[in-house]
């Protein structure tokens, strides 16, 4: 209630319209946990996305192909967030599941979503998360963050040593399901140990064509609808 600002009577009438209508749920005590709503709200979002429709089975191919875990991030606003992840048989930790923000300056997947932005997008997350950009040597400077960025732009794809998880390495290329699209990655989440031993040409390769697919088959869905 104090970080919110909101008198005790006021907290107390949202929280009760919020359980009326599923999206909380009182457990023992006092306490409180998502309800179901937010379970069938997850569930909507599954059946009608259509990157993710798209995306699943070229994702599950990847793992099947190379055994480790795949994820597929979405952009929104100032925040990168994973919409799915196929878990591989490493058995490695991963600590950025689906639905769980990750920072936009760190990491494959962030950004190879980064990277893809425009420049406009870009200086507003460089302004916004100015020091942290500059503790994750990712530039000091609004010119060395774009400098960086563009490199990866030019590559086409990013690939990042244990900076989300120690002893991860991943590897993310750029996803644009449409012109007008907010963007988004395919990502490959490796043990450090299994990616020395790994063609990287071949990764990067397979990766990119995965995310092309990706991208044709929503084109081919959207215009389907709107025959």
């Amino acid at each position: 209630m104090a970080r919110l600002g909101y008198s005790r009577g006021t907290a107390y009438r949202y929280v009760r319209e919020l359980v009326a209508e599923g999206f909380l749920t009182r457990v023992a005590g006092s306490a409180y946990t998502l309800g179901p709503r937010i379970i069938e709200l997850d569930y909507a979002i599954r059946q009608g996305d259509p990157v993710l429709n798209a995306g699943v089975p070229v994702m599950q191919a990847l793992r099947k192909k190379f055994e480790c875990d795949v994820l597929l991030a979405s952009f929104y606003n100032d925040r990168v967030v994973v919409t799915h992840h196929e878990r591989g048989d490493d058995g490695i930790t991963v600590s950025f599941g689906r639905g769980r923000a990750m920072p936009v300056y760190k990491g494959a997947p962030s950004k190879a979503i980064v990277s893809a932005l425009s420049p406009i997008k870009q200086k507003k997350i460089y302004t916004e998360f100015r020091q942290p950009i500059a503790a994750a040597a990712m530039g000091s400077s609004w010119e060395e963050f774009r400098s960086k960025l563009a490199t990866i732009k030019k590559q086409g794809y990013c690939i990042s040593l244990g900076e989300l998880d120690p002893g991860n390495v991943g590897v993310g290329v750029p996803l644009n399901p449409e012109p007008a699209g907010a963007g988004g990655s395919l990502s490959l989440v490796i043990s450090r140990a299994r990616y020395d031993i790994l063609d990287k040409a071949l990764l990067v390769e397979v990766l990119t064509a995965a995310a092309r697919q990706i991208e044709s088959l929503i084109l081919g869905a959207s215009h389907a609808a709107s025959r």
